[in-house]
């Protein structure tokens, strides 16, 4: 993990099964090769019977599926709002019918840690919409550039000023889902304003910097982040 990446203020959790986690169908995970550890692969969560085993999504590499043995042996990861856990499961079977799949061992030991703050990443290019909630959003409707997003809030910037803290706003941005960019807006509530020198963006000028707080983003929204996050990472 590098600079791109930042987990704050972490504290040790024992989680004894994955059903104290609230996983939810579609989440994202990360499978690390124990004996290669750089090639990392972003999958998703299918689902999972209790002490038996775990289904996921076939890892993809540029649309095309990874050559997977049975009895390969992966780190798994993953994050369920403010908590991160990791666990080693081998392959108990590949298989493309009725669909691509792996069929995963289920853990005997979980390793779970809670963050005072969400996993965050800072994206190479992520830019958007933000407007302000209950008004004209074409009087009231600005571009951003996402600094830094996770599950529970994100840190813009905007060349203008909007709303103060405590108010409403609805950010659009489009993420990937399976391959496909697709357009989502997050209810949010500013925290944060204040204004920063910053001459890569504005020419000498100041830029507004607003820290958000995300308003319970669920279902899809939840697993589209939960994806681009994990998908960033690997790809750092």
């Amino acid at each position: 993990m590098n600079d791109e990446t930042k987990i704050n203020d972490e504290s040790s959790e024992p989680a004894d099964t994955l059903l104290s986690l609230n996983l939810g169908i579609g989440d994202a995970l990360q499978l690390q090769d124990l004996f290669a550890p750089n090639l990392r692969y972003y999958v998703k969560l299918i689902g999972f019977l209790n002490k038996a085993g775990i289904i996921v999504s076939h890892p993809m590499v540029d649309e095309t599926s990874v050559s997977i043995v049975e009895g390969e042996n992966f780190l798994v990861r993953g994050f369920s709002g403010r908590k991160t856990y990791e666990f080693n499961a081998s392959v108990l079977c590949s298989s493309t019918s009725p669909y691509p799949h792996l069929h995963l061992t289920f853990p005997k030991q979980i390793e779970c840690m809670t963050m005072h703050a969400a996993l965050r990443i800072k994206p190479r290019s992520l830019a958007g919409w933000i407007e302000l909630a209950g008004t004209d959003p074409l009087a009231n409707k600005a571009p951003i550039v996402i600094v830094d997003i996770s599950t529970s809030g994100a840190r813009i910037h905007s060349r203008r000023k909007f709303g103060s803290i405590g108010d409403q706003v609805k950010v659009m941005l489009r993420l990937p889902i399976d391959d496909e960019e697709q357009v989502f807006s997050i209810s949010a509530v500013i925290r944060k304003s204040y204004t920063e020198m910053l001459p890569e963006i504005t020419n000498g000028g100041e830029v507004m910097t607003y820290g958000l707080e995300f308003i319970q983003p669920e279902g899809n929204v939840r697993m589209a982040l939960q994806g681009y996050i994990y998908k960033t990472m690997v790809q750092i």
